[in-house]
């Protein structure tokens, strides 16, 4: 339904912010593209959700992901039509009072209705104003997403653990025409990404580019034997940051910083990644451009600080400006946004 999609995006020629599962669909060349929006979505395409008249939401399911919580803050003053093949995710965004029209129908169907809108292309100039104002990050994590971006080709299969690794990509990736992102979605399994990428490939043909955490990476290592040993061309981007970065994240937030089980100081361990890599028979570099111009299984070791952030990142029961800290109260008022809690 990518084609349906796109069609109906050039149809409209209005704003579109993307959930996780939909993230691909749009080339970051398009005009119509803001951003992933939701509780790690990026600033743009919050601010074009919480300052938007109308939402049309097809297939999304506005999980609390998406709309933050509580739920009733979600999209203030838009009428909201929501088109899902599940009642009873339409039923619960019903009696939330926020759903103004429900469609229970497949998606396909949704995407070749007529629907009744005017494109405005000042809302699309402000909501791009948004887009290049504030970007994600800062931070070399999204630094590295960004030369990753730069380096992957069109038409490339890109498959991701979970963790800050897949909100990272959320945020910063640049997606070119064709790029198809393969993750896990809401169900966060750490140690997916080895077993997708190798399926991929087997899928699909061509090389696969493979992101993680350290973390994500060890349920399953021994696939590393399965790649080395059927020599596949995936190529590993690893994020060596010595924990479990997402769930550190968490307890900063909300346990001052004591860390369990989540980073070395707490009792976590991790193999030596250039020395594992290089027994299993991989291509070791730093370089990124390097590990992705290697014919066979490679693997590239980004190391990163180990309180490095997804940023922006809503923390539940915090105002917005807390989110957006680098924005000024003047900034926020004048770009009229509200609360949004997740």
């Amino acid at each position: 339904m990518v084609d349906e999609a796109r069609e109906l995006v050039e149809r409209l020629q209005v704003p579109v912010a993307l959930t996780w599962g939909a993230a691909d669909i749009l080339p970051e060349t398009s005009p119509y593209r803001i951003g992933t929006f939701g509780t790690h979505g990026t600033r743009a395409a919050n601010f074009a959700v919480q300052n938007a008249d109308f939402i049309l939401s097809i297939g999304a399911r506005l999980d609390t992901k998406a709309t933050g919580t509580p739920q009733r803050n979600f999209a203030r003053g838009a009428r909201i039509v929501m088109c899902d093949v599940d009642p009873y995710e339409l039923g619960k965004m019903a009696r939330l009072g926020l759903v103004v029209q429900p469609y229970c129908e497949d998606a396909k169907v949704s995407l070749n209705r007529d629907w009744p809108l005017r494109p405005s292309g000042e809302w699309l100039a402000r909501c791009q104003d948004w887009k290049r104002r504030y970007p994600p990050g800062p931070g070399k994590a999204y630094d590295v997403i960004t030369q990753l971006a730069n380096s992957c080709k069109p038409n490339e299969i890109i498959v991701c653990d979970t963790g800050c690794a897949v909100a990272w990509m959320m945020q910063a990736f640049e997606f070119k025409e064709g790029q198809r992102f393969i993750h896990a979605f809401n169900q966060t399994p750490m140690g997916y990404g080895l077993p997708a990428a190798i399926g991929a490939h087997y899928a699909m043909g061509k090389r696969i580019v493979y992101v993680a955490g350290d973390g994500s990476i060890m349920p399953n290592l021994g696939e590393l034997a399965t790649i080395a040993g059927h020599n596949l061309p995936i190529k590993i981007i690893l994020f060596d940051n010595k924990g479990h970065a997402m769930c550190r994240q968490t307890q900063r937030e909300w346990l001052g910083g004591i860390y369990p089980s989540t980073s070395i100081a707490g009792g976590l361990r991790f193999p030596n990644w250039a020395r594992l890599a290089l027994a299993h028979g991989f291509f070791v570099a730093r370089d990124m451009g390097a590990t992705l111009a290697w014919d066979g299984p490679a693997i590239s070791i980004c190391e990163i600080a180990e309180d490095e952030d997804v940023s922006p990142k809503n923390k539940f029961g915090k105002p917005i400006e807390e989110m957006y800290p680098e924005l000024s109260r003047e900034e926020l008022e004048r770009e009229m946004v509200v609360e949004l809690v997740a």
